[in-house]
């Protein structure tokens, strides 16, 4: 019967998933930048200084950026993600190593002070 109070881990495993986490980050940073290219490209079809200029740029220019906003804040979030399981991490080995080393102290002072 498993103890419910029983802590697991296992840092290889969320190594890999850090990797994957990271690997999505770049691809939504990739994905930013290939928007706000192809939508530079078209930020001029209606024109510059022209009645129908002034009327439809101010909100392409306000939807451009809410959208660029919105990519900015998943890949930001993304990143937090793999910054926050790395910092996990970090802190479930130093705790495996540090109970590993007193397991290791442990046997070494029972050798010596125990009944023989």
């Amino acid at each position: 019967m498993a103890d419910d109070n029983a802590y697991f881990a296992d840092p290889a495993r969320l190594h890999s998933g850090i990797r994957q986490i990271e690997s999505i980050s770049s691809l939504a940073q990739a994905m930013l930048k290939d928007f706000v290219d192809e939508v530079n490209a078209t930020k001029h079809w209606p024109g510059e200084d022209d009645s129908f200029a002034k009327q439809v740029l101010p909100r392409e220019l306000k939807e451009r950026q809410g959208s660029t906003d919105t990519i900015q804040s998943i890949a930001d979030a993304v990143v937090g993600i793999a910054d926050g399981t790395t910092a996990n991490l970090r802190n479930i080995t130093e705790t495996q190593d540090g109970n590993m080393d007193a397991i290791r102290d442990s046997g070494r002072g029972a050798g010596h002070h125990g009944k023989h």
